[in-house]
């Protein structure tokens, strides 16, 4: 067959129980599509042949991202057809078989686009009926997956008692991956696409068959009758919320399965969303915030007591430091003046001689840590001093301002910086011939207190740091598991407790996450007061089994 119609055909793609699938050229638009066409000994049944076309007609009417599109239905050269969208990429069973399985992301993301694509499709009204890997195709760069082949869907709407099965007698849609309902011959609805679908991501997830039988009949057994083995155990990195999904799809009974596509996917992006955490709106600050402002605030005000206090005795230290410091140059001053003061005791005024005492001051001022020396005789007059101006004057004697102990008092700046003052008298013999007046500087001390509390400023912007930085992270840590819980809690009170908390965490979030689990699960099997299917009669499985065969 070189054409079909206006459609070229090109190439067989692949062939199912009832259809081939060819590549072939539109030259119309001047666009690539599938064909898909009826077998000759299906082709041959007028009422299978429009019923074809009906339900590919019914389901061309649907537009969605991850469901192929229809562009065509009918018949050429006595051909009943099908033209749809032409995806490129692999069939997801092809993808298995190479890879074995998927990590679990990828399989929350394929299993979201599905849901969305049979949420959609549902709501048109149309059940897909055999939903399976070769059915879904996986864009080159492993993305966006497209459902195709709604070949064997029908109308959710009328014939709804003979959903289960095509006229002939054959059941509808491939073992492996049917319902119970399928298997039993009983009627369908759009659950069906659910179970099928849990299948799938069971596949995807384990790298195994759910329903691993071998024949038709056993195949069928399985799927009425037995659970299939937990996801967990046989891999080890699937999250127990999407375990859970998949062990809800797989139920037995439609009426524990999920109800729709559409609270399949809002289970499917909350589990997505675990991974991305988005921060809800709140009322107050957040405790990622507070949490670290509450601790940089303790920590603000025991640093500032602490550092307060260091400072005060060190300044305390450094000022007795530079008061026998000073005491010491004082005690040298002094015995040095009174010597030379004494050799001029009881001369006449003409005849004493000050200068060597004038020369003694010049010399212990060149030291660094002297800012000035007066030295006044016994009768108050100033007999030398580093500023030359003041010798024979009236020495006053200066007020106090402030102590250090130890007859040391703060020298006054006058633009000179500030100082400390000494004011011995001169003693010798036991007489008294006048008095010292010392002042040392305190640049050195100044600059060992300021140097203190640059450092001590230094270590507690780091300190306040580290910890506004510990905080924020304890925060975060602290208030994520708690969001999970609480968003949890709330749709368990909208759900019936659907839904369970995927987590990897060994603290005690990990075990109150486990203690949900377990709870949501008692609330469920309690709260679940659905009727139970039909107890499967083995004979009916069996002959449905062997009408499939």
């Amino acid at each position: 067959m070189q054409t079909l119609g206006r459609y070229r055909i090109e190439a067989l793609l692949g062939e199912g129980a009832m259809a081939e699938v060819y590549r072939a050229h539109d030259p119309d638009i001047g666009r690539a599509v599938a064909i898909k066409v009826l077998k000759p000994d299906f082709a041959r049944d007028a009422d299978l042949e429009a019923r074809f076309l009906r339900e590919a007609r019914a389901a061309g009417a649907l537009s969605h991202q991850n469901i192929a599109t229809i562009y065509d239905a009918g018949q050429a050269q006595g051909i009943a057809y099908i033209a749809m969208e032409l995806v490129e990429g692999q069939p997801l069973d092809a993808l298995l078989d190479a890879q074995g399985r998927l990590p679990y992301e990828r399989v929350l993301s394929i299993g979201r686009q599905l849901a969305d694509a049979l949420a959609y499709a549902h709501r048109a009204g149309i059940v897909h009926r055999d939903v399976k890997p070769s059915n879904i195709l996986v864009s080159p760069d492993g993305r966006q997956v497209k459902l195709v082949d709604f070949g064997v869907a029908r109308l959710g709407e009328g014939d709804a008692g003979q959903l289960g099965r095509t006229h002939a007698g054959q059941l509808v849609g491939t073992p492996r991956y049917m319902s119970p309902e399928q298997a039993l011959g009983l009627p369908v609805d759009h659950r069906a696409d659910l179970f099928s679908l849990g299948v799938v991501l069971y596949e995807m997830m384990t790298g195994k068959v759910a329903f691993p039988g071998t024949g038709l009949a056993t195949i069928a057994i399985q799927i009425a009758q037995e659970r299939v083995e937990p996801v967990g155990r046989i891999v080890g990195d699937c999250p127990p919320g999407l375990s859970f999904i998949i062990d809800k799809l797989l139920a037995k009974k439609p009426e524990a399965r999920f109800q729709d596509g559409g609270a399949l996917v809002a289970a499917l992006d909350r589990e997505i969303g675990h991974a991305q955490e988005a921060e809800p709106a709140r009322r107050g600050i957040p405790l990622r915030i507070k949490l670290p402002l509450a601790l940089a605030a303790v920590t603000a005000l025991a640093l500032g007591g602490s550092i307060a206090s260091i400072l005060d005795r060190q300044e305390r230290a450094l000022n007795r430091m530079a008061v026998v410091s000073g005491e010491t140059i004082a005690s040298f001053v002094t015995s040095n003046a009174a010597v030379l003061a004494a050799d001029n005791a009881g001369l006449p005024a003409a005849e004493q001689d000050w200068a060597p005492l004038q020369a003694f001051v010049a010399a212990a001022a060149r030291d660094a840590n002297v800012r000035e020396i007066v030295v006044a005789d016994a009768g108050g007059t100033v007999r030398a001093a580093t500023d030359p101006v003041r010798v024979g004057t009236r020495y006053a004697a200066p007020g106090g301002e402030g102590t250090f102990g130890h007859g040391a008092t703060q020298a006054a700046d006058q633009g000179r910086g500030p100082g400390i003052r000494f004011v011995r008298p001169i003693d010798y013999a036991g007489i008294e011939f006048g008095r010292v007046d010392l002042v040392l500087k305190r640049t050195a001390l100044d600059g060992a207190v300021a140097q203190a509390r640059t450092l001590l400023a230094v270590l507690a912007a780091v300190v306040m740091l580290a910890v506004l930085g510990v905080g924020y992270l304890s925060g975060a840590l602290v208030a994520r598991p708690l969001r999970r819980l609480r968003g949890a809690l709330a749709e368990a009170a909208e759900n019936g407790f659907a839904l369970r908390i995927s987590h990897r965490r060994r603290d005690e979030f990990g075990a109150a996450f486990d203690a949900f689990n377990r709870t949501a699960e008692a609330m469920e099997t309690r709260l679940s007061a659905a009727p139970a299917l039909p107890a499967p009669d083995l004979a009916a499985t069996r002959i449905a089994a062997a009408r499939a065969a």
